[in-house]
């Protein structure tokens, strides 16, 4: 008997509105990376902590996130999730108006991703199950695509606002405009809070059965002993490397290639990224740069919603390795660094980069049947511990060594990892099936 459909979507868009609010703050703390370095005069490595605080948060509530939910539930566990993230959003405004320190900042942030992992742990599972295994992968790419919206907002808006204007010499620095934009998001969780209070989601048994045809084997080996969970958990590790890395360092890179100066002192700059400043009416090359991020993250919602059609017609596990060959040859132009050049080959990084984390998750949790919400667990750590090392470890290499190359080097890593699993992937699977 097949499932009820009208539910699914039901559940499907609500759970996916979610994923806005988790992108829209991943996205802005690109945008903090450089706004801190610039207002708190701290180092490529100190701004990394950014990051640290965010992603440690994930490594630290992963797991107890994933037991709270398996013992009350994906929508509680969602409730739980909007109400720290509400909580810590709020927290920007004692930190920008009576601490205005770099570490109250980062407690703030902390706090609030505390609430980004408890709700990650429990949407991303629950798309997975949520209608035939085959799709999964796909599902959680649309679903992902929600975020990539959200990416698209965020570099503009942080843009315009904490690079919009020209800080004058000896002016107080103003962090209104830091706060603003997280005031308004936690009005706005504490509003979809009251809405998922309301509405009642299909409670989804793990390993929900696939249509007739499909494969819809339970693995019943304990995960780690599940060769295609435990190689998926680490790929996602260093693919998260990879994405933070980049995303963390896109505006220093952007503005160090586009604009630069001779051994005169003398500044030349890219017409394109001239042109562009231009258009956007950006008031520093920063904002240009933040404005470049948006029309990559453009390209990351493009590969996001397109993934979804394109796996019926490839192999996820294929689509996987050719995105992350693709990857590999964008960054090894950018660690070529050719000046006025690399910065416009870089933003494609993210149209390869959008199916990667939602196809890595849901190849890695099939077939596990109740041992999934556990499994998105180990997920949302590895994204914790390599957030929380990505940044500080790129920012450092590039402080010591001054080396764009460098530095990329663990991008360039993360994408050859990725395409080993996608090509292997088929065989690790086939060891899972026959593990005990």
């Amino acid at each position: 008997m097949k499932p009820n459909r009208n539910p699914l979507m039901f559940a499907f868009l609500m759970v996916a509105s979610l994923f806005f609010i988790w992108g829209f703050c991943h996205a802005m703390l690109d945008v903090l990376n450089k706004h801190f370095q610039n207002i708190l005069n701290v180092s490529k490595a100190q701004s990394g902590l950014v990051q640290t605080s965010v992603f440690g948060a994930y490594l630290l509530v992963g797991m107890p996130a994933a037991l709270l939910i398996r013992r009350i539930g994906y929508q509680r566990g969602i409730l739980v999730g909007l109400a720290v993230l509400a909580f810590g959003a709020f927290l920007f405004i004692p930190a920008g108006l009576v601490f205005q320190t770099f570490w109250s900042f980062c407690l703030a942030l902390f706090i609030l991703s505390c609430g980004l992992a408890c709700i990650e742990t429990a949407a991303n599972p629950y798309v997975t199950v949520l209608g035939p295994k085959e799709g999964a992968a796909g599902r959680l790419s649309v679903a992902q695509a929600f975020n990539s919206c959200a990416y698209i907002l965020a570099p503009f808006l942080g843009g315009f606002l904490l690079f919009g204007k020209k800080a004058e010499a000896g002016a107080a620095v103003d962090f209104h405009t830091l706060i603003l934009p997280y005031a308004v998001l936690g009005c706005v969780v504490l509003v979809i809070f009251g809405v998922f209070s309301f509405i009642k989601l299909p409670s989804i048994e793990d390993g929900l059965k696939a249509e007739p045809g499909d494969d819809t084997a339970i693995f019943q080996a304990h995960l780690t002993r599940q060769p295609h969970f435990t190689c998926g958990v680490f790929t996602q590790f260093l693919y998260i490397i990879s994405q933070i890395g980049i995303n963390a360092f896109a505006v220093n890179y952007i503005v160090n290639n586009a604009v630069v100066k001779d051994a005169a002192g003398a500044t030349s700059t890219a017409p394109l990224f001239a042109w562009y400043g231009s258009v956007t009416h950006a008031g520093t090359p920063d904002a240009t740069a933040a404005y470049v991020i948006t029309f990559a993250m453009i390209l990351y919602a493009i590969g996001r919603f397109s993934g979804a059609p394109i796996a019926r017609v490839i192999k996820p596990n294929l689509m996987l390795a050719l995105y992350g060959i693709a990857n590999s040859i964008v960054i090894l132009l950018a660690i070529a660094d050719i000046k006025m050049v690399s910065w416009m080959i870089l933003p494609f990084s993210w149209l390869f980069m959008s199916i990667m984390f939602p196809f890595i998750f849901a190849m890695s949790v099939r077939n596990l049947g109740q041992q999934t919400k556990i499994a998105a667990s180990f997920h949302v750590m590895a994204v914790g511990a390599a957030g929380s090392i990505s940044a500080v470890l790129m920012g450092w290499l590039w402080d010591r060594y001054h080396s764009v190359g460098i530095s990329f080097t663990l991008p360039l890593i993360g994408f050859i990892a990725t395409t080993i699993y996608g090509l292997v992937y088929p065989r690790l699977l086939e060891k899972s099936s026959r593990a005990v």
